[in-house]
């Protein structure tokens, strides 16, 4: 979850021009998810330190 001063101005995603999608989201009560990108399947995963893994 975001923390009071680490929200993410609009002004900000303009720059980029992207979504902004909070992890607990997309994972749920899981650490893994699967994304299919073309052809590819990818893993993202939180590690044991609570960082975002991308594995092939």
């Amino acid at each position: 979850m975001l923390k009071e001063e680490q929200v993410i101005e609009p002004s900000s995603l303009t720059e980029y021009n992207s979504v902004v999608i909070e992890s607990k989201e997309l994972f749920k009560n899981d650490n893994a998810i699967r994304i299919v990108h073309g052809n590819e399947i990818y893993t993202l995963r939180i590690t044991k330190s609570n960082k975002l893994i991308l594995t092939k």
